[in-house]
């Protein structure tokens, strides 16, 4: 997370940086007029956008794969959480069977009058 902030942070400083580098690569090493901080700012806040949404974008992605997680069984046996095709995964509970009601449900019409 540490490391996420920091690139964001100097994402954002870019082009501070190069106005900078500008500023001193000029003949006049005096600045005359006032930094254009808005300008900076925005570009910046651009720069750091783009570099939250981009690089999500171009990760490579795997089709037709399911996250199967850890599974408890009834002896205390842990099943580790894998990676499977969709095409074996099961909804949860859909491998085991229901339990009974606790109560049958007696509607008036089912009292046989």
């Amino acid at each position: 997370m540490t490391q996420r902030i920091l690139v964001e942070l100097l994402l954002f400083l870019i082009p501070f940086a190069v106005f900078l580098i500008y500023r001193a690569a000029s003949r006049d090493l005096r600045i005359k007029d006032r930094w254009p901080l808005t300008r900076l700012v925005v570009i910046g806040a651009v720069i750091a956008i783009l570099g939250l949404i981009i690089p999500p974008l171009l990760e490579p992605r795997e089709t037709g794969k399911c996250f199967d997680p850890v599974r408890y069984s009834a002896d205390g046996q842990v099943t580790p959480p894998r990676e499977i095709p969709c095409t074996e995964a099961t909804l949860p509970g859909g491998n085991t069977p229901a339990p009974p009601p606790a109560q049958t449900p007696v509607a008036p019409r089912d009292r046989g009058g």
